[in-house]
């Protein structure tokens, strides 16, 4: 088995002879940075991955928590006291308490 070894490695050498790799700078400059600005370009340039399950569980989280308390500010209710019924008229108890305190 290792003499088949030395055969394909060797066949492999003389197949590859010509083949050369050129960019070996190129390389080197962008997995090892060496100033600011190619640090920061190759943090930038870095893959994020999210798992979408959680990800999108924790936006519905912070959109019931933003719209829930949004959409209670239409109702004015506990501001200005009960409902009345007077003269055949509905009125708020504050509206009254203020025209009763006037006279």
């Amino acid at each position: 088995m290792n003499d088949n070894r030395k055969q394909w490695k060797e066949k492999l050498d003389d197949e590859l002879k010509d083949v050369t790799f050129q960019n070996v700078e190129t390389v080197i400059k962008r997995t090892h940075p060496k100033t600011w600005t190619e640090r920061l370009q190759h943090w930038l340039n870095q893959e994020t991955q999210f798992p979408i399950v959680p990800a999108s569980a924790v936006l519905g989280v912070v959109l019931l928590l933003v719209t829930i308390p949004l959409s209670n500010g239409g109702n004015t209710a506990d501001d200005k006291g009960q409902l009345v019924d007077m003269k055949s008229s509905i009125y708020w108890s504050e509206m009254i308490e203020e025209k009763l305190g006037d006279q």
